[in-house]
C-alpha cells in the first residue's frame, strides 16, 4: 500500500537494483563503527550508475535516541560535455542523523532526523555544493518470533532554502540468518512534489554483519 502512490503517476517506471554490504562493529555499550558500501544498477538495471563507500559513527544517548555522522564517497555515471562521453564523477556526502525508537507491543516505531550535504568536483577542478537536504523518516517494523521482521517507512525530503520536492515510500523485510548475519530485501519509490518526472522503482538486498 505504501509504494502505490509512487505508481499512480507511472506508465512505465523505471527498474532500479541496490545491492550492498554493510559492517558494523561495537566498540561499546554505546559507541558503534559502520561501514557500507554499494552498488546501484539503474536503466532497468542495465548499467551500473553509482558506487559509493560510506563510513560512519553512531552514539546512543540511552535507551531511546542515539546520534550518528557518516562520510559519503560517491562515484556516479553522468555525460561529460568536453569528452562527450558519459563518465563516473565524484561526489562527498556528509550527513548527520537523530534518531527516536520506542517498542509498540509487537511494533517498532523508529523517526530519524537527517541533515545532508551534498559536493561534487566542478568543470575548473574546484569544489562545489550540490545539493543539501533535511529528511524526515517514519519508520514501522513488526518484531515477530520468525527469522523475518517486516517494515515500511515514508522519508519525506526538504531542500533547504527551496521547498519540499519528494517523499520515499519503502517497503521490506530483515532475515535474519544468525546472531551476526542477516539481509535486508526491500523496494521503494521516489514522488516528486510539484513537478513530473520519471517514476522509477527500486529493488535492493544489502547483506549486513554486526559483532
Amino acid at each position: 500500500m505504501l509504494i502505490l502512490p509512487g505508481w499512480a503517476h507511472a506508465q512505465t517506471p523505471e527498474l532500479g537494483l541496490w545491492t550492498g554490504l554493510d559492517l558494523e562493529k561495537n566498540i561499546s555499550r554505546s559507541f558503534s563503527v559502520r561501514l557500507n558500501t554499494q552498488v546501484r544498477f539503474a536503466d532497468n538495471i542495465s548499467v551500473a550508475r553509482t558506487y559509493l563507500l560510506e563510513p560512519g559513527l553512531t552514539y546512543r544517548l540511552n535507551k531511546h535516541w542515539k546520534v550518528s555522522g557518516y562520510y559519503r564517497y560517491i562515484r556516479r555515471l553522468r555525460w561529460d560535455a568536453e569528452s562527450r562521453d558519459y563518465r563516473y564523477r565524484p561526489y562527498s556526502r556528509f550527513y548527520a542523523n537523530l534518531s527516536y525508537d520506542r517498542r509498540l507491543g509487537d511494533f517498532k516505531l523508529d523517526y530519524r532526523f537527517r541533515y545532508q550535504n551534498q559536493f561534487k568536483d566542478a568543470a575548473d577542478g574546484n569544489i562545489t555544493t550540490d545539493k543539501s537536504y533535511l529528511r524526515n523518516r517514519l519508520k514501522l517494523s513488526y518484531k515477530n518470533d520468525s527469522r523475518f521482521t517486516p517494515f515500511a517507512s515514508a522519508d519525506l525530503f526538504y531542500r533547504i532554502g527551496e521547498r519540499f520536492d519528494q517523499i520515499r515510500y519503502k517497503a521490506g523485510t530483515d532475515l535474519k540468518i544468525n546472531k551476526y548475519h542477516s539481509i535486508d530485501l526491500f523496494m521503494f519509490t521516489d514522488q516528486a512534489l510539484g513537478e513530473q518526472k520519471t517514476p522509477r522503482i527500486i529493488l535492493g538486498a544489502q547483506y549486513k554483519l554486526e559483532f
